[in-house]
C-alpha cells in the first residue's frame, strides 16, 4: 500500500493551501475487507464471477470506501477537525477497480465572509476522475488554532 501525506499539516486557511495528497493502492482484500465491516456484501463488490457479467467487466470498490480515503486524507489535513466541524457534497464520477491506485487531493479555492474555507475535492487514478466534490471548513481562529500547543 502506497501511502502519501501521512502527516498533518498546516490547516486550511487561504486560497491555494492544498492538502497533502493520499494515495491508496485498492485490493480485493481491501474491497472485502469494506464490505465485512459495512455489510454491504452486493457482489458487484465481493464475486470477481458474478462481476465479470456486469457493466465493468469486474468488481469495484464501494463509492463510500473512497469517500473513507477521503476523510482520512481530510483529517490528517486538519488534525481531525474535518470530522468535527467540516461538511462535504461530493459527486461519485467513475468506478474504482481492484488494483487501482487513486489519489486524493484538496485545495482551498476561496475562503467566504464567514471565515470558512471553500475547497475542491479530488480523487483520480491513473486519468480517470473518480469523485469531486466541495468541502466547507470553518477556520479556527488563533484560540482555537493554538488549543493545547
Amino acid at each position: 500500500m502506497s501511502t502519501i501525506g501521512t502527516r498533518a499539516s498546516s490547516p486550511p486557511r487561504a486560497v491555494g493551501d492544498v492538502a497533502p495528497p493520499l494515495e491508496r493502492r485498492i485490493t480485493q482484500v481491501d474491497i472485502n475487507r469494506y464490505a465485512g465491516a459495512t455489510g454491504d456484501f452486493n457482489p458487484i463488490h465481493v464475486d470477481p464471477e458474478y462481476s465479470a457479467k456486469g457493466p465493468f467487466g469486474r468488481t469495484i470498490a464501494h463509492g463510500l470506501m473512497t469517500l473513507a480515503y477521503a476523510a482520512e486524507m481530510l483529517n490528517r489535513w486538519t488534525g481531525g477537525r474535518f470530522d468535527e466541524v467540516g461538511e462535504i457534497e461530493v459527486a461519485f464520477i467513475g468506478p474504482v477497480f481492484v488494483e487501482d491506485t487513486i489519489r486524493l487531493g484538496a485545495e482551498v479555492t476561496d475562503v467566504s465572509a464567514d471565515g470558512t474555507a471553500i475547497c475542491d475535492l479530488t480523487c483520480t487514478a491513473g486519468e480517470r476522475r473518480i469523485l469531486a466534490g466541495t468541502i466547507r471548513l470553518p477556520i479556527p481562529d488563533e484560540k482555537e488554532a493554538n488549543h493545547g500547543a
